[in-house]
């Protein structure tokens, strides 16, 4: 009976002195961003995101860590751009005059061609004193022009003034017949007009199926349209940018079937000086 005594009495202690090691050492949100910073300093990454996020899971109004992580997905990642967004619109949501918010949810969104809430962030970004915003809305101010692309809206040089849209049948990505006479228009169009600019084609889908396979099924959406342009018409590879959008940037509502129709698409959208 003693002996047994005398084990409990040690399991205790063991198990009191394992509680204040653990409890010395368990880290704080703060603790968990600065780790972030530090790595990120360092280059490396994808630690530095699992930091961040850490520190969010600790404290879910850690402003600057939704902005630093939100920074790391574009920078590293820009397929995690709807993720960028999101963290961007985090802190906004808790710092709604946070200028450099503005200005980085901007870009993302210029990048996934949502040219109207690109404009109306970089303005509010503007507004709030983000130096950067307003050299985007005016070139003119910037001391490094080169460091900005421009966005060309390609149907300000469409004879026929057609959106560069193409739109596919549920779960296909061939091209369909009748829109080949916008491809044969936009092709004329990047030889003649336009010789030296780049065009994002981007793909989307709507919102039947699975992140990863509607993801997949984006990108072969995009595939086809630049394949389109490189094979009949000799469009160099170069000038082809392919991005795939998945489910995200839905332009209509995914509960009808004409609303799906709208967001199986591909848009087209000129870059110059990138």
């Amino acid at each position: 009976m003693r002996k047994f005594q005398i084990c409990f009495v040690v399991m205790c202690m063991i198990f009191l002195s394992w509680q204040a090691v653990y409890a010395k050492e368990k880290l704080t949100s703060q603790d968990y961003y600065k780790k972030g910073v530090l790595l990120e300093e360092h280059d490396v990454y994808g630690e530095a995101i699992d930091m961040y996020t850490k520190a969010i899971s600790l404290d879910s109004e850690l402003a600057d860590a939704y902005f630093r992580r939100g920074k790391l997905y574009f920078a590293s990642t820009p397929s995690l751009c709807v993720e960028a967004e999101n963290d961007f619109s985090s802190v906004i949501s808790l710092d709604p005059r946070n200028a450099d918010a503005y200005y980085e949810r901007g870009l993302v969104n210029y990048y996934m061609l949502k040219n109207e809430k690109a404009l109306s962030d970089m303005k509010t970004a503007a507004r709030l004193g983000s130096k950067k915003a307003q050299e985007w809305l005016n070139p003119e101010l910037k001391s490094l022009p080169e460091q900005r692309s421009q966005y060309i809206h390609l149907t300000n040089y469409l004879p026929s003034k057609r959106d560069p849209l193409v739109h596919f049948d549920f779960n296909r990505y061939e091209i369909k017949p009748s829109f080949y006479s916008l491809l044969d228009e936009l092709s004329v169009v990047l030889k003649s007009t336009l010789p030296d600019i780049k065009v994002i084609i981007a793909g989307y889908c709507d919102n039947v199926g699975s992140e990863q396979y509607n993801q997949g099924l984006s990108e072969l959406r995009a595939r086809a349209v630049s394949t389109y342009l490189r094979d009949k018409h000799g469009i160099g590879a170069d000038r082809l940018i392919i991005r795939g959008f998945g489910k995200s940037g839905a332009i209509a509502s995914n509960e009808t079937e004409e609303g799906r129709a709208l967001n199986r698409r591909v848009e087209m959208l000129g870059v110059s000086g990138s």
